[in-house]
């Protein structure tokens, strides 16, 4: 089979680390991108970014990632996203004073729909400050694309699962982020939410592992013990890798294997990517 053409519609922006003074690239979008790029896909990020020195930097790390840029808006007079990040005793990030910049405004136009049709999967993220470019892309029809809503972990709602239900039918795959409060709870409420829906669901559950469903089983994934330095990204490292892997193979368990040793290697380091 041909690379699998991935396409990541959302966030590109700059990671700034207030307790050491560092600045990573970061932003979902852009993770997943690397992230599947280096599992072996061709990777898209659709985006925007300002004209300034963090989009310039940016683009060209993703290019040097082997991601294709040019659908990535570039906003003459504005500011690339940036946010804090301070992380907890368990390296566990806290996001702080987000500056949203050109994302703000930022929407996908129908030539960003077309395109994706032409992909073989397209993920988008929710989190509140999204829902303007997020909505849009649950609104988009595809006929071959694998179209997955990632929810991150729903803090905003306070983890309540049922959220899901406000894009019920939008997506074949639906990705969950569950923390340690409630986890059992929530994940037996996530997996009956996709079990009756008819749909696939993937839920990252940290120190505990992964957890698929799909096509009327469950799988589940320990996690690696390793040393833990920053867990910045690590949930976008374990959804690229996976999809990318599963498109590729068609194996639920190997792609969760896979997608758990890339996390891990993330987790070892700072920074997203």
């Amino acid at each position: 089979m041909e690379s699998i053409k991935f396409t990541a519609m959302g966030d590109v922006g700059v990671d700034i680390y207030t307790q050491t003074g560092k600045k990573y690239l970061g932003g979902m979008a852009l993770n997943n991108a690397i992230y599947a790029a280096r599992a072996g896909a061709i990777s898209t990020v659709i985006s925007a970014v300002g004209q300034d020195a963090a989009g310039a930097t940016a683009l060209s790390f993703l290019q040097k990632e082997n991601v294709l840029i040019d659908k990535i808006k570039k906003i003459e007079g504005g500011k690339t996203q940036s946010i804090e990040v301070v992380l907890d005793e368990n390296k566990v990030q806290d996001y702080q004073n987000w500056d949203l910049g050109v994302l703000s405004d930022f929407s996908p136009n129908i030539d960003d729909g077309i395109f994706l049709s032409t992909q073989d999967i397209a993920i988008s993220f929710y989190l509140p400050e999204f829902a303007h470019f997020f909505d849009k892309f649950a609104g988009f029809k595809f006929n071959q694309t694998l179209k997955v809503g990632d929810f991150t972990d729903l803090s905003e709602h306070g983890g309540d699962v049922q959220f899901l239900k406000n894009y019920k039918g939008k997506f074949d795959w639906y990705v969950l982020s569950i923390d340690v409060n409630k986890r059992g709870e929530r994940l037996k409420e996530f997996e009956k939410l996709v079990v009756d829906g008819g749909f696939s669901g993937l839920a990252l559950l940290g120190v505990m592992g992964s957890t698929v469903i799909h096509a009327g089983k469950t799988y589940h994934e320990p996690a690696r013990k390793v040393e833990v330095v920053d867990t910045t990204g690590a949930g976008d490292s374990y959804v690229a890798t996976f999809f990318t892997k599963y498109l590729k193979t068609s194996l639920i368990e190997s792609s969760m294997s896979m997608a758990t040793d890339s996390a891990a290697k993330t987790i070892q380091s700072f920074g997203a990517v």
